[in-house]
């Protein structure tokens, strides 16, 4: 069993590889529903900004930063898959690339694998057919500090359903984004108001602003007043 799974981490590893560049040629989004055109009109005007990608998957396909990187930004990619971080450090040299999970505690956890990159991956199991896998697990606060950053200005959560835990796991008030996306496939705007992580956000000066596809935008209240004319839908 153990030659089949290094046999098959080995094929996904060079198949995604050869991925790499196909998804790199210039396009005009990265992300599924071209959720990165909206994010590159928030922040237009800043040049060399700071991104925090939790649950980042690929470094091109899908990616809601990649748009940001190939504008001089630079930051922190987190995942739980060993694979996808091997591709984030030789498609973005630029960016910090941890094969982490991330929670509300400091530890070790399990993660549930469906293959060895794979969007599905979550440290919620699913299904029996999952690989459990025994990961390192941190919190944003924790990350943030050991990597000295002091402020960014924008944080992507993707993690199939731990979005509170991530949440719970960052300073608000000392970190403060400018720019939150969450995905979350179930929730809906008439159901906003009932979500933890909803209530944490709009505690913390932040507001919701759109949402494209699965991904649900939250940005800063004083940003969004100043920018309205960027973010008009």
């Amino acid at each position: 069993m153990k030659k089949n799974l290094l046999k098959n981490r080995l094929f996904y590893y060079f198949y995604k590889i050869l991925k790499i560049y196909r998804n790199k040629k210039p396009s005009l989004h990265f992300g599924e529903f071209g959720e990165d055109i909206f994010i590159n009109r928030i922040f237009k005007n800043i040049k060399n900004g700071k991104y925090i990608d939790v649950g980042c998957y690929h470094p091109f396909k899908g990616s809601l930063t990649a748009k940001l990187y190939k504008k001089n930004w630079n930051g922190i990619n987190i995942d739980l898959s060993k694979t996808s971080i091997d591709l984030f450090k030789i498609a973005r040299k630029k960016d910090i690339n941890l094969n982490i999970a991330v929670s509300n505690f400091d530890g070790e956890t399990s993660y549930y694998e469906n293959s060895p990159i794979n969007q599905q991956n979550s440290l919620i199991k699913t299904n029996n057919r999952q690989t459990e896998i025994k990961i390192k697990c941190h919190t944003l606060n924790s990350i943030l500090e050991k990597n000295f950053v002091e402020n960014f200005d924008y944080l992507n959560i993707d993690v199939e359903g731990s979005e509170l835990k991530v949440i719970q796991g960052i300073n608000l008030t000392k970190y403060h984004p400018n720019l939150i996306t969450i995905e979350n496939n179930n929730l809906l705007p008439h159901d906003y108001y009932k979500d933890d992580v909803y209530k944490i956000l709009i505690n913390n000066n932040y507001i919701f602003i759109n949402k494209i596809g699965v991904t649900n935008f939250f940005l800063d209240k004083n940003l969004a007043n100043s920018i309205s004319s960027l973010i008009k839908i």
